[in-house]
């Protein structure tokens, strides 16, 4: 017979006569425990069956308990009359869960203490049902807690309904604890602080503010607001609702120093990415509540890093110096990765630095942060290095790195480590394979990215939904557009359902090719999976309306949305411009102003943007110089090429000229390529000269800085310098970008090119287009043929201009939609020139068709003979 079974002998004969026995703490300790059993000893609290002695029990048992706890254990059956004993028994056993040998004790003495109440009559008693239903909770078992309440809570036991709504709050069942809450306030059953504090953090965590304010009516009624925990879950319950204004006004109102309470609703700001709020309050309580500590300002740099204010947490970093705090390792993991987000490699090093000579304690985390910093910074030797001297490192820290080198495109060094990561028993997870599908993805390299999709699943590995945006994303990254809606449908052959990144990635390659009916196919994807309330995919939806040509469609989005953010703003603000809409433009940004969102370079690059497609030379300089004095915002290259820009295309190009000698910045392509585009449109050759050599230095390999001078060369008859170069640009290997226009019918796209494969309707398309041409003629059309260079007769000049791919497109999309009236939607990848600009004009009116074509430049929205741009592009 084995020890467990001597065992069972042994209690049996000392027993036998006892009617009822209790086990004490000591005597459990006794049965699991220090002996070492095969199996443990059943314990029974039941009536034992008594056992004749056995002489080989005798001599083969186990050590007897205690003297001492064996008469503590024994008790008679009157004790359990006494419902102290019970409530300590079950407290007891719930102390017994540990995770280790003792919790199957536990769980077979838990049913039978149970069960013991029951036929002892103190089921009923409020003490043991609580005792009670602590102990089921700790064994994970819910759903009996909530019955055993609900069967005890006939009565209006205040005990049991404030026992119940804890629970349930303490489990996030949220709409429960609130239900059970109002439940007892029907029943009049009067609720304790505790249950109030517990209620309230229920209704902020469900959004439930009106049943919140309702408890804090209830608790101001009761007098129970002056319980230590609720101020500060009423002033959280608000901060979840994002009200902070009253959170604040309940945080003055405690008259309390504890920080507990501001942490909790700096930490909820945090959370909801409401980073200027827990700003605003951080420095509050520096000035005149509890002194911020350093949990304070981790919160709020952990706010401002997660929700993409990183310059906001580096400026966090700088108060709690200030104050005299010392950062610890979760300031640093913080700030780290606001630096990983906005590339500021110097900032990064500093910190490193900082975290070095203060001798902090390092972990995994921060040295996974620091990885991750250098990786993403381009300085993939550091974060080796940082790597190698990491004493601990987990998965994370071997999958920052080896994506660090797949970004890079340095795949061979990634799959090295993949090995070395094997050999270290460290199995691959599927982030890491993401890391290395998004880095072939990102490098154009989508078909290697595909095959490893496919080999991960063949061996078991199950692709998620990042594996397969991180396809789609490469895809469109590199204006691989097709590739990005073949992924997509291969992601959902594969029963893989987008994600709102897919989802604003698939509206960002629909803008790119100006698919409005694939737009509106994605933007119904996303109202049936509720997508359309995230703010990323509403920026998405305004910016694939806009750039597919539906303002409208973007102005009703826009106008949805209640709480505008400055990314949103920025993409109405750009949509307007492009589109022509100047004057909106401008009350939009003044709007912006005045609710308290503060601009910031690309704010000014769509409004610098918007005074240019409106010739408003006068507002864009006032806008461009009010830009550091008035709202803050340093000027970047960017909004110098606008200025330029705006100068140029309104011909004041000795402005333009004057104002790039005495810019600060270093004059890069884009403020040259501003000065030759201007001087192309009003025919400077002197001042096209000179922007045409810096950009012929800066960007020798784009086609276009050429071709537009060779337009002029030719425009002024000087052809053997237009020879010149051309014969430049098949030196150096310089493929000229070809203009082409195309337009979509149906699911169908068509492309009219300059010199590529004709359409096979080409016959019918000119056939349409001299009959349109002929018409328009009779109402006071009259060619433009000085956008022909070629030394050819006037007669062929007209001809040649029937041939522009833009008139070719607006007269197919007139054959295959005349039913329809739907506005004839027409893409062109070069700025439209002044006789197509004429032709779509009349064509407009006589046809009765609103035409909208979007060039390099701007949208023209042709309606009844006028143009939106007032012909000024």
């Amino acid at each position: 017979m084995g020890r467990a079974g001597l065992g069972r002998a042994w209690w049996k004969q000392r027993f036998a006569c006892e009617r009822e026995m209790v086990i004490d703490k000591t005597t459990v300790r006794y049965l699991t425990g220090p002996y070492p059993m095969a199996h443990p000893i059943p314990i029974s609290l039941s009536y034992p069956l008594p056992a004749s002695p056995s002489r080989h029990h005798a001599k083969t048992s186990p050590p007897p308990p205690p003297p001492a706890a064996l008469r503590s254990a024994v008790r008679t059956i009157d004790s359990f009359r006494d419902a102290r004993v019970l409530v300590s028994l079950l407290r007891e056993c719930a102390d017994l869960l540990h995770g280790d040998d003792t919790d199957r004790v536990a769980r077979r003495l838990a049913p039978q203490l149970h069960s013991l109440a029951v036929r002892t009559g103190h089921s009923r008693d409020p003490r043991v049902t609580c005792t009670l239903v602590d102990l089921l909770a700790r064994l994970g078992r819910g759903p009996s807690c909530t019955r055993l309440l609900e069967e005890a809570e006939d009565g209006k036991d205040a005990v049991l309904w404030n026992k119940h709504v804890a629970m349930l709050a303490e489990a996030e069942e949220w709409a429960e604890a609130i239900t059970v809450f109002r439940q007892m306030q029907a029943r009049g059953v009067p609720a304790d602080g505790y249950t109030c504090a517990r209620v309230l953090h229920a209704c902020g965590r469900a959004g439930a503010v009106r049943h919140g304010r309702t408890v804090h009516a209830h608790a101001l009624k009761l007098g129970l607001d002056v319980h230590p925990l609720v101020p500060g879950f009423l002033a959280g319950m608000y901060a979840e609702n994002a009200d902070i204004a009253v959170a604040t006004r309940v945080l003055d109102e405690m008259g309390s120093s504890s920080i507990v309470p501001w942490n909790a609703v700096i930490a909820c700001c945090a959370r909801l990415g409401l980073a200027d709020d827990a700003l605003e309050l951080a420095e509050r309580m520096a000035r005149s509540g509890p002194e911020p500590n350093v949990v304070t300002w981790n919160t709020v740099l952990s706010g401002c890093s997660r929700h993409g204010r990183d310059r906001e947490a580096l400026g966090v970093l700088a108060r709690m110096l200030k104050q005299g705090l010392r950062p610890d390792a979760t300031t640093v993991s913080s700030l780290l990765k606001s630096v990983a987000s906005t590339r500021l490699l110097g900032h990064g090093m500093e910190i490193h630095c900082f975290f070095l000579r203060n001798q902090l304690e390092p972990d995994v985390f921060t040295g996974t942060a620091l990885v991750d910093m250098y990786t993403k910074c381009g300085r993939l030797d550091c974060a080796q290095r940082v790597f190698d001297a990491l004493e601990h490192r987990n998965l994370t820290t071997w999958n920052s790195l080896i994506a660090g080198y797949a970004n890079a495109g340095q795949f061979d060094r990634a799959l090295e480590l993949v090995e070395f990561m094997k050999r270290n028993r460290l199995d691959p997870d599927i982030t890491t394979w993401n890391g290395l599908i998004t880095g072939y993805s990102m490098n154009g390299l989508s078909s290697q990215a595909m095959q490893l999709l496919r080999q991960i699943k063949a061996a078991g590995v199950t692709p998620n939904v990042i594996s397969w945006t991180s396809l789609i994303s490469g895809s469109c990254h590199n204006g691989a557009y097709g590739d990005t809606f073949y992924f997509f449908n291969e992601m959902q052959k594969d029963g893989v359902q987008p994600s709102l990144v897919t989802m604003s990635v698939l509206l960002r390659a629909c803008a790119g090719l100006a698919l409005l009916k694939k737009g509106k196919e994605l933007h119904c994807f996303a109202l049936r999976r509720a997508y359309d309330r995230d703010m990323v995919v509403r920026t998405a939806l305004i910016d694939m309306y806009s750039k597919a040509g539906s303002l409208t469609s973007a102005k009703t989005i826009f106008g949805r949305i209640q709480q505008k953010n400055l990314v949103c703003c920025n993409a109405m603000l750009t949509a307007l411009s492009v589109h022509g809409q100047g004057h909106e433009a401008i009350a939009l940004f003044h709007d912006m102003w005045n609710s308290g969102l503060k601009p910031d370079c690309i704010t000014f690059t769509a409004l610098l943007t918007a005074c240019r497609s409106m010739c408003l030379v006068t507002e864009g300089w006032e806008y461009f110089d009010s830009m550091e004095t008035k709202y803050g915002v340093t000027p970047a290259a960017e909004n110098y090429a606008c200025m330029v820009d705006l100068l140029a295309r309104c011909g004041y190009l000795d402005e333009a000229m004057d104002f790039i000698k005495r810019s600060p910045v270093e004059p890069g392509a884009s403020l040259w390529g501003a000065l030759l585009t201007g001087c192309s449109i009003h025919g400077n050759l002197g001042l096209a000269e000179v922007a045409a050599r810096n950009l012929f230095r800066l960007e020798p390999y784009n086609s276009a800085n050429y071709l537009l001078m060779m337009s002029l060369y030719e425009h002024e008859q000087m052809y053997d310098e237009a020879e010149s170069l051309k014969y430049a640009m098949k030196a150096r290997g310089v493929d000229s970008r070809l203009g082409w226009s195309w337009i979509q019918i149906e699911q169908n796209i068509h492309v009219f090119e300059v010199e590529g494969k004709p359409h096979p309707e080409t016959a019918e398309i000119y056939e349409e287009l001299v009959r349109l041409v002929l018409q328009i003629k009779k109402a006071g059309y009259v060619p433009d043929t000085s956008c022909i260079a070629y030394n050819v007769q006037e007669e062929e000049k007209e001809k040649l201009l029937l041939g522009h791919t833009e008139k070719l497109a607006i007269t197919y999309g007139l054959i295959n939609s005349d039913a329809s009236r739907v506005p004839v939607r027409v893409i062109k990848n070069t700025r439209m020139c002044n006789d197509c600009h004429e032709v779509a004009k009349h064509i407009s009116s006589l046809c009765d068709r609103q035409i909208i074509l979007r060039d390099a430049v701007r949208f023209h929205h042709f309606v009844d003979g006028k143009c939106s741009c007032n012909d000024y592009w």
